[in-house]
């Protein structure tokens, strides 16, 4: 058999011409300097943007919608302070009101805060009846010091029902400060300084305060995800990094690796910067991802030139490193072009803008770290001229030697290698089995995934020992909810919402909310009006209703104004009385509680109140959140369908066969599905980290089927009569690699796995999941498959070392002339 190593043939003018560029290493080196530093000087116009919002475009109806309803009622995302008191008399206590109170006018000092969208006992009007008419007067106008004091505010308090489980717990043991920000992008700032004014608060005994709600929960998770990539990022880093020295047994090659890295990493963010483009909450994997990916191809790469070095060390760097490119720049770049097919899937399959920029700009470093693969790792091989350790020669040399009986054996390998080769001797032992396992977890895969259900809650962002996460069950619990749905009613005529029959059907339709499961309280200008009417009628819990007619309804609001500012309704009715807002709380707000809800409503609102000069449309924070989720499942698989496409395409073309695109195909499919009723049985749903690992684990994973079938091969071309040690010739070296391709992905996601951001810990898990399954198909099930089918695209292959013609040195003189 002839020599693996002799030198590969260069018959490509594209080929030919990237050899030359190779001739100038310092070059290549100050030009991926000046790039990297170009790109660094970007990272500092990165913003962050943590709102809800931000996972639907500008321009979605939904969201439009919303904004709509913002400007014209003045309704934002708040952050709720809560503070719980257990003690038998509960919140009221001297103590606690006053914390309320200070708490209260602190809230007001913040120049950020609109003082008139703050909501509290310290800020709220109480309506009672007088012999001269209404009157509309603080619950207390400075905080009670003494029990009499404080027994008059419980009794006004328990007289305004509007109050019970909004902005007082029902069994008196908790109370609400609501505040609205002047602007929501300004929530990463006050939510610290709310910590701060939190921690200076004179609390009472038993006292408990809790911050959150939306604005708490964008506030904080700035500074969350930023917590996080300060801590995973090296983490990643120091990993791949041990990963390198353990495969090659030098720090050189580590190095190396790291500088790829740190050109994908910084190149993608500073591109991202210099874009325009935000940094969102999964945008977080990203630079994990990237460790992951950049250094596969540095693996690859130093694992031939070290084996061509350690099989011939009579020749020079240079030659050695000219045969190893010409080697590998095609295995190298089909597998980066499959890679970013993965994430372009996401992108072209994706409406959420968070999404379509991961998978554009992960593509995007993908493809900057194969450029410095191939530029850079090879003019630092020009200029360093690293050695291969003396355990790497002996067992590159002896899985090496050109004998097929000591290519099909373990002994003299290192354990690596050894564990490799047994792995296959596994995949042909019983090959036939191994297919028909394979066959029957497809169809156990098919039938378990399509049970996958898809679900999303936006404070599970957080792990459940933050203290945030812990406010929002606390406030849940207490409350009707955090979670806000907002219903707009809009009449045809200026002052319509006099009319007491609209006012009806929009009493009908919050009866109708709170039948719905989660659905725990409702307000409306209608619940002001019956606590009007019952203030006026000798505060008779039967006169709880509605007026009786228009002019009462008229009468109401003019007696309210002249006792009160008549701006205090402006969050429930507009300035010409015709469209109004029904909020409901909700105290759940995961996608799979809260679809019922919107679904229902809707069909209610359809079928039962919508008629001519009157309708409802539903707005507020759980509506938008529910329209970018109900279409993640739809998008995930098209993004899984554009991607295996993707994938099928080049690989097909790049091996031109058809038969070698499906079986590079075959164990990222397989493991995906395989994935999929993991998920489906461990009860996961896709979510937002969950929904994007497909696309990913496909870019991933075929980097090992593709290694594996193009170096399967070359074997057979060079030894095409006998099927075994062909197969078996694959794993001591070019499996070696893949060990640690797949080592240096599963734990640069792996790290993900330690994620305080919850979905990125999920995304994490399952990607490595996936990858794991991937590599080891490949090497197991794809050995199998060509020994029992010996599919000619494979096995069919011509040498390509015959008629061999030695290629020229970088002077242009032959390389069989001389050894230097």
């Amino acid at each position: 058999m002839k020599n693996q190593y002799q030198d590969v043939i260069v018959k490509s003018p594209l080929l030919a011409s990237y050899l030359a560029i190779l001739r100038h290493p310092w070059k290549i080196i100050v030009v991926a300097l000046l790039l990297l530093g170009l790109a660094a000087s970007q990272m500092k116009f990165l913003e962050k943007d943590t709102r809800s919002d931000a996972f639907l475009a500008a321009d979605n109806p939904a969201l439009a919608y919303k904004n709509k309803v913002k400007e014209l009622f003045g309704l934002a995302d708040p952050l709720v302070i809560a503070i719980v008191n257990e003690s038998p008399e509960g919140i009221f206590n001297p103590t606690s009101l006053k914390l309320v109170d200070w708490l209260s006018r602190e809230l007001e000092a913040n120049e950020l805060v609109d003082p008139e969208r703050i909501t509290s006992l310290a800020t709220e009007n109480n309506i009672r009846g007088t012999e001269e008419g209404m009157e509309v007067a603080p619950f207390f106008d400075a905080y009670p010091d003494s029990s009499a004091n404080v027994e008059l505010i419980r009794q006004a308090v328990e007289g305004f029902p509007l109050y019970h489980g909004s902005l007082v717990s029902k069994d008196g043991k908790a109370t609400m400060i609501v505040a609205e920000l002047y602007q929501e992008e300004d929530a990463e700032i006050l939510y610290p300084q709310l910590l701060e004014v939190i921690s200076r608060a004179r609390t009472g005994e038993n006292d408990k305060i809790h911050l959150a709600g939306e604005g708490a929960v964008a506030g904080y998770l700035g500074a969350y995800i930023d917590a996080d990539a300060s801590r995973l990022n090296p983490l990643a880093a120091l990993i791949i990094t041990l990963i390198i020295i353990l495969a090659f047994r030098r720090l050189l090659p580590a190095l190396f690796g790291n500088f790829i890295i740190a050109a994908s990493v910084l190149i993608t963010m500073g591109s991202m910067a210099a874009a325009g483009v935000n940094f969102f909450v999964i945008t977080n994997a990203m630079p994990v991802i990237l460790i992951g990916i950049s250094v596969a191809d540095t693996i690859h790469i130093l694992s031939e030139y070290y084996s061509r070095q350690a099989n011939q060390p009579g020749f020079s760097v240079e030659r050695n490193l000219r045969s190893t490119m010409a080697e590998m720049w095609r295995p190298v770049t089909l597998t980066t072009l499959t890679t970013a097919a993965g994430f372009l899937g996401l992108y072209l399959s994706a409406y959420m803008p968070p999404f379509k920029y991961f998978g554009l700009f992960t593509a995007i470093g993908v493809m900057v770290a194969w450029l410095y693969s191939l530029l850079l790792l090879p003019a630092l091989i020009m200029v360093f001229k690293p050695k291969a350790h003396k355990s790497f020669v002996a067992n590159s040399s002896h899985s090496l030697s050109g004998d097929p009986a000591s290519n099909a054996s373990v002994a003299g390998h290192d354990s690596f290698s050894r564990w490799m080769s047994h792995l296959g001797h596994f995949s042909i032992a019983k090959p036939r089995l191994l297919i028909t396992l394979a066959a029957a977890l497809i169809v156990f895969g098919l039938m378990i995934s399509s049970q996958m259900k898809v679900n999303e809650n936006r404070i599970d962002t957080f792990d459940s020992s933050e203290a945030i996460h812990k406010a929002d069950k606390a406030i849940n619990h207490h409350f009707d909810g955090s979670n806000r749905l907002n219903i707009v009613i809009e009449t045809e005529k200026t002052e319509g919402l006099f009319d007491v029959d609209v006012l009806k059907k929009v009493e009908a339709l919050q009866v109708y909310a709170e039948s719905l499961e989660t659905v725990r309280g409702s307000s409306s200008i209608v619940d002001y009006l019956k606590q009007m009417n019952r203030s006026l009628n000798e505060g008779q819990d039967s006169a709880y209703r509605l007026p009786a007619n228009r002019d009462l309804v008229a009468q109401y609001f003019l007696l309210y104004s002249t006792s009160a500012d008549p701006t205090d309704f402006e969050e429930e009715v507009d300035y010409d009385y015709r469209q109004a807002v029904v909020r409901l709380d909700l105290s759940k707000g995961s996608f799979l509680a809260t679809k019922p809800v919107v679904e229902n409503l809707q069909s209610y609102i359809d079928s039962e109140f919508n008629q001519d000069g009157l309708r409802a449309d539903i707005s507020g924070r759980v509506y938008v959140n529910y329209h970018w989720i109900k279409d993640l499942g739809e998008s995930h698989f098209r993004g899984v369908f554009i991607a295996l496409g993707l994938v099928l395409l080049i690989s097909a073309l790049l091996f031109r066969s058809l038969l070698l695109g499906v079986l590079a195909l075959l164990p990222v499919a397989c493991s995906i599905l395989l994935v999929y009723s993991i998920m489906t049985l461990a009860g996961i749903p896709l979510g937002i980290g969950t929904s994007m690992f497909a696309s990913v684990a496909i870019g991933l994973g075929v980097d090992f089927s593709i290694h594996t079938l193009d170096k399967m091969r070359a074997e057979f071309a060079r030894n095409p009569k006998d099927i075994d040690s062909a197969i078996l010739a694959i794993f001591p070296n070019t499996g070696r690699a893949l060990l640690f391709n797949f080592l240096a992905i599963a734990c640069g996601f792996g790290v993900l796995i330690s994620s305080k951001v919850v979905p990125l810990m999920y995304f994490g898990t399952i990607v490595a999941l996936s990858v794991t399954c991937s590599f080891l198909i490949s090497m197991v099930l794809l050995p199998a498959l060509v020994k029992v089918f010996k599919p000619a695209a494979i096995c069919g292959q011509k040498s390509t070392y015959e008629n061999h013609q030695p290629i020229k040195n970088l002077s242009g003189e032959s390389y069989e002339n001389s050894t230097n």
